[in-house]
């Protein structure tokens, strides 16, 4: 080996030692065996993060003074957690803003395309039923005199047809409501509306961001606090569990799951849903065909607090329950829910 090899120890042995010593035997890294040193992961799921979080500040509510808890309190889980509720409220009313939106564009749309055919019926009067150059200046597009099957296209043609009424007014019929002004109204509820969508969908968007910064927030305070635990608590430390987490070296499987809701949506699939359960960091799936199985089936292992299960058949019964489990082993299955297909 040259001596200035970068794999050469100088405080091994002398430089000029003529017989270095053989290498030692190779010392082997014992695994963490993850059954006796379970983790404490933190959730991405929200509902269970916000669940979890709530157990939490209920554990720094029983031992924060004597543990001397100082960089996680209950009072700053519990505003995190206030943070997000908020938010979630915020982002629910917006989701409905959007819908609202949606449902004014599509009547003023539904308004603009009853305009339009009266004008179409109007213009057949003066220019004739079928298409002609004379036609051009209305604004109907791709020389056809059909309303158009776009609302794009409609709005376009409203405020073309506003135009031509006020070049000819004499091609308007004020009984029927075929005006310019007429045009002009229903061209402005339709913008009008457009610009309730797009605010409204920006609005949504802002939501959504502002509800995934308090996810973010409140993630990084429950694994601060677990990371405090972590220096203030023994592996073995029972109180662990007044926190709703693990026992790190000595897990214990989680509490079951409480109840069960099961709902048919048509098209062979039901949708599943139930409630966090303490110091579960997964959930097995199982259903039970009525008439068809002779046991349970495992389905599906998720950690969120919900899943739609597909592949049934219309008429079938089914019934669902839902095992906790984590690095402890496995809960006892909760109570039974049952649905018919459709």
């Amino acid at each position: 080996m040259p001596w200035d090899s970068p794999l050469f120890v100088w405080d091994n042995f002398s430089w000029d030692m003529p017989n270095p010593p053989a290498p030692g035997p190779s010392v082997s890294v014992k695994k963490i065996n993850r059954r006796t040193m379970a983790s404490n992961p933190t959730p991405d799921n929200p509902d269970v993060l916000r669940a979890l979080a709530d157990a939490m500040a209920d554990g720094c509510h029983q031992h924060e003074a004597a543990l001397g808890i100082m960089q996680n309190t209950e009072a700053l889980v519990r505003a995190d957690i206030a943070t997000l509720s908020t938010a979630e409220t915020d982002l629910g009313f917006k989701k409905s803003s959007v819908s609202t939106a949606y449902a004014a564009l599509l009547a003023a749309d539904t308004a603009g395309h009853a305009l339009l055919t009266k004008c179409k019926l109007r213009l057949a009067q003066k220019l004739g039923q079928r298409w002609s150059p004379a036609w051009e200046p209305t604004g109907f597009p791709g020389n056809s005199t059909a309303v158009p099957d776009t609302q794009d296209k409609r709005f376009t043609l409203l405020d073309s047809l506003k135009n031509y009424f006020i070049a000819v007014p004499a091609h308007e019929d004020a009984s029927e409501g075929v005006t310019d002004a007429a045009c002009l109204a229903q061209w402005t509820a339709i913008s009008t509306a457009r610009q309730g969508v797009n605010n409204a969908e920006s609005a949504k968007t802002a939501a959504f961001t502002t509800r995934e910064n308090t996810v973010v927030a409140l993630r990084k305070r429950v694994r601060g606090l677990i990371n405090e635990l972590e220096q203030l608590l023994t592996p073995s430390d029972p109180r662990w569990e007044d926190f709703g987490l693990n026992i790190p070296a000595n897990p214990s499987a989680p509490v079951p799951v409480e109840s069960v809701t099961v709902g048919a949506l048509g098209t062979g699939r039901i949708e599943v849903s139930f409630p966090w359960a303490t110091r579960a960091t997964r959930y097995i799936v199982q259903t039970f065909i009525v008439g068809v199985d002779t046991e349970w089936q495992s389905a599906k292992t998720i950690k969120d607090l919900g899943v739609i299960l597909p592949g049934f058949t219309a008429g079938q019964t089914v019934k669902v329950r839902i095992i906790a489990a984590n690095e402890g082993g496995e809960a006892n299955p909760s109570p039974e829910a049952e649905v018919v297909v459709s």
